[in-house]
């Protein structure tokens, strides 16, 4: 479905995909969790790790698809999670917006107290420490912080970084954990991020 609109390249287990993508260097990486050899979760940490693919996007697609799955699958780094079965029109558009997400950029970097970000180079820093984010990551606290002081709606979140007009438990279910892993990993952002109970988040200056 997908070679109908993009140029794909597939491996029938990780370790290939792996050498793969470290060879062909792909614009995006879906991959399954239960693979032989080699798990997904393994994969992609191994992905993340290496420095000529640590910048792929990696989409997973799963049927392990709970709350504690998807956490699993983020921490791992991660940009997006897609459970079994899916929509091949929702996956075909949340290819698009990654792909458009990572070509786009802005020269001017945004600065709110102590947390600047540098879209071109999708770089955060906080008190001048440099911070590691997955793309996901990134992209939901760019958005809070351009709309800092304004309450946005999980649903707002979900327009802006995976640009879907169709709400999805599991994408809910992933921005909160995606929150929870920007909390974790600029403990600040706790005071920072505020939860607005039954509405979505705020960010506090």
């Amino acid at each position: 479905m997908l070679s109908r609109e993009f140029e794909t390249l597939s491996a029938e287990n990780a370790v290939l995909g792996i050498d793969l993508a470290r060879n062909q260097h792909p614009d995006l990486i879906l991959l399954d969790i239960m693979l032989p050899i080699l798990s997904g979760h393994d994969a992609c940490g191994l992905l993340k790790d290496d420095e000529k693919t640590r910048n792929i996007p990696i989409v997973f697609i799963s049927a392990k698809n709970t709350t504690s799955d998807i956490a699993k699958g983020l921490a791992k780094g991660a940009d997006d999670y897609i459970g079994k079965p899916f929509d091949i029109k929702e996956l075909i558009a949340r290819v698009h917006v990654r792909l458009k997400k990572q070509g786009s950029s802005s020269s001017q970097p945004l600065q709110i107290g102590e947390l600047k970000i540098h879209a071109t180079e999708r770089e955060v820093s906080f008190s001048g420490k440099k911070i590691k984010l997955t793309n996901t990551e990134f992209d939901i606290l760019r958005f809070l912080a351009m709309s800092a002081g304004k309450i946005v709606s999980r649903a707002d979140i979900q327009r802006e970084v995976w640009r879907s007009e169709d709400r999805h438990n599991a994408n809910d279910r992933t921005i909160d954990v995606h929150i929870r892993a920007l909390r974790r990993k600029i403990p600040e952002m706790t005071k920072h991020i505020i939860s607005i109970y039954g509405v979505g988040y705020k960010y506090e200056e």
